[in-house]
């Protein structure tokens, strides 16, 4: 513990050196490095010498038309050059989004896509174009401690929804195709029937939550073995897209393919709905305490709400 307070207060005392000592280093000079921080050459002269005393180490040669690094000038740039960058960018991105209101949005492809997508003129048309909307489609949900992200949509267990989270769809997965593949392959008069049939998978990562093949036939108690292997996916685009192309059958997510249901785009080839216990959750970061995100959040919210008491 010792160490760690020694190393943070060194570092804490040299920060504002150690960005002095890489803005020389590209420059080459002490004069220019003092024009672009705004600072006198022999200002930029002393922090460098502070430092180098701190530092028991030389970090520069002092040449007739400049500087250049020694080999242990050269080692320390090597590692502040990139660690000044990344706090610069992370820096500007943050005053960015304070003068540039902005909702990011994280969500999963196929809710990116077939709820998303269709309702993104109507959310517009509510928020205003002064936010500014992104969508950040993932197969995974970002780590706990992604922060990046002021609305995450992804696929995960109901029991595990948090106060301030809340529960859009239900995962309710029917067995889906073209009604071309269906008058080919028809008439299927069960769903072990599907067995049989060319199925279209999604592939899952180990922290995806949503279904599978596997998890709907054993839902409805179906225990036979499959004749044909799965055409696998990484996307749900891919997958409904495969689907409406008549390249086999799909699992189709009750809430976001019905419009094409509705169209006859897609058709459901028994009456057998599977229920799983998961479904699609929304939850909202704390780091960005504007209005966007909150605006963003509500409006979906009540989006959900409204489609289900139809």
């Amino acid at each position: 513990m010792n160490d760690i307070n020694r190393i943070n207060t060194n570092l804490s005392r040299n920060l504002v050196a150690l960005y002095a000592f890489e803005v020389v280093a590209q420059y080459g000079t002490f004069t220019s490095a003092g024009q672009a921080l705004g600072l006198t050459q022999s200002s930029v002269s002393q922090r460098i010498k502070g430092l180098e005393a701190d530092l028991g180490v030389v970090l520069f040669h002092r040449e007739h038309r400049g500087v250049s690094l020694t080999n242990e000038g050269l080692r320390l740039f090597n590692v502040v050059s990139p660690a000044m960058r990344q706090m610069g960018y992370a820096v500007g991105a943050l005053i960015e989004r304070k003068s540039k209101p902005r909702v990011r949005i994280s969500a999963d492809f196929a809710f990116s896509t077939f709820w998303l997508l269709p309702r993104l003129g109507y959310l517009r048309e509510e928020i205003g174009d002064e936010i500014e909307i992104q969508i950040l489609a993932s197969t995974v949900p970002p780590g706990l401690g992604d922060t990046d992200c002021d609305i995450q949509i992804h696929v995960a267990p109901k029991d595990s929804i948090k106060p301030d989270e809340v529960l859009l769809l239900e995962e309710v997965v029917a067995a889906v195709c073209s009604p071309q593949l269906l008058e080919k392959i028809g008439p299927i008069r069960s769903a072990a029937d599907l067995l049989n049939v060319q199925l279209l998978s999604l592939a899952k990562p180990a922290t995806a939550a949503w279904q599978t093949w596997q998890g709907w036939f054993d839902g409805l108690g179906i225990t036979g073995e499959r004749k044909k292997n799965y055409i696998s996916f990484n996307n749900y685009d891919m997958v409904t897209q495969a689907a409406l192309s008549g390249e086999g059958v799909a699992l189709g997510w009750i809430g976001l393919i019905d419009d094409l249901l509705g169209k006859g785009s897609l058709v459901t080839l028994t009456d057998d709905l599977v229920a799983s216990d998961a479904g699609y959750v929304m939850s909202r970061s704390n780091s960005n305490s504007g209005r966007g995100p909150r605006l963003v959040f509500d409006w979906i919210t009540e989006q959900v709400l409204a489609a289900s008491s139809k």
